[in-house]
């Protein structure tokens, strides 16, 4: 299920998460964010994929096998406010859901961002604007109870807790209304990413006793479980990790810039609008992609993310929209505390995401 040189390893792939979108809805960033006609908007979305929404067949042609069983959910609300004739400010909080068999993982999502249009279209130059965000996920704990087979060992369970990433990010915008119902948008992004975490721990079975294993540093100690009575307590069942080359923060708790460039368009006419939109997404990870690189394990730096949605006003202040959100690697730049040296592997997928939004303007 994963390639792990340690326990440490195992225990890494616990925060695994198969998301939906690049770093929040990036493909459809433009200069001109508010509504026509009105001062703010709110929006609650829901996203699904499932074996059986995987039209596209995508993850079957993965080589992990993990990758085609797995079902996620996300539910989101969302919002922004327009501020002066040129500032736009917004938000989001939302709960991700992912199963694979050996639990449910559950994240929370949050972003807030500021733009501000610092010059409107003139001729062929285009309105521009300057974005800044911060955005991540996180959550209590990850546990999985589905076994994973290491070196000398089996891990009956596997316990992160307070795994989390949290980035920085800026995105200059640049907007040309080609029509009144046409509008082109470019972007050009750049940020940073940290991970963190707080603890990590596992069971194994030697000998036909259950040990309760946890992570100190780069050590690993174990004590036994009931219904076992012995009171040994073994230090370093597998090793001291850092005389076999695992440092835990450089794998787990990584930090890396990245930089993204984009394309969008939006159409309306009368009740209907049609959007889409493509980003590149490329990241520079401190350590940890020498390390997979020095194990000859596959890492992933780049990937390409494309977006499709069609809205429909019910009525003047509200939208119901439908979207597919297309990722050639996972979308491991919208949750990089998915990215580890125990999950790098499962990237290889291409995923499809299908949403739904209910927008209300006012």
């Amino acid at each position: 299920m994963f390639v792990l040189r340690l326990a440490l390893t195992a225990a890494l792939a616990c925060v695994w998460l198969e998301s939906a979108a690049a770093a929040p809805m990036d493909v459809f960033l433009t200069a001109n964010p508010e509504p026509l006609a009105a001062s703010a908007q709110i929006e609650l979305s829901a996203d699904r994929m499932n074996t059986q929404l995987d039209v596209f067949d995508l993850r079957s042609r993965s080589n992990n096998p993990d990758n085609a069983d797995s079902s996620y959910s996300a539910n989101r609300l969302s919002g922004g406010m327009r501020v002066g004739d040129a500032g736009w400010v917004s938000g989001s909080l939302g709960q991700r859901v992912n199963s694979d068999g050996g639990g449910a993982y559950r994240f929370v999502a949050w972003s807030a961002a500021g733009q501000y249009r610092f010059n409107s279209q003139d001729a062929w130059l285009p309105a521009t604007a300057l974005r800044l965000s911060t955005w991540g996920n996180f959550a209590d704990q990850t546990e999985s109870s589905k076994s994973v087979l290491v070196p000398g060992a089996k891990l009956d369970s596997i316990k992160i807790t307070s795994p989390a990433d949290q980035q920085l990010q800026a995105d200059l915008i640049g907007s040309w209304n080609l029509s009144p119902q046409t509008e082109v948008s470019a972007i050009l992004s750049a940020g940073r990413s940290q991970l963190s975490y707080g603890a990590l721990a596992a069971t194994t079975t030697l000998d036909s006793c259950q040990y309760k294993i946890r992570f100190t540093g780069n050590a690993i100690y174990g004590i036994l479980a009931a219904p076992c009575t012995s009171n040994i307590y073994i230090k370093e069942i597998y090793d001291n990790s850092g005389r076999l080359g695992i440092d835990v923060a450089k794998e787990l708790a990584w930090h890396g810039n990245y930089m993204q460039a984009g394309v969008s368009a939006r159409w309306q006419q009368g009740p209907w609008s049609v959007r889409g939109g493509y980003v590149f997404y490329t990241v520079e990870r401190d350590s940890i992609d020498a390390i997979l690189v020095a194990r000859k394990q596959a890492s992933y730096t780049q990937s390409h993310n494309l977006g499709l949605e069609t809205g429909y006003r019910i009525v003047p202040a509200m939208q119901l929209a439908a979207r597919v959100l297309l990722n050639s690697n996972l979308f491991f730049n919208d949750m990089p505390v998915n990215y580890n040296t125990g999950t790098a592997a499962r990237f290889d997928s291409a995923t499809a995401i299908f949403g739904l939004s209910l927008r209300y303007d006012f």
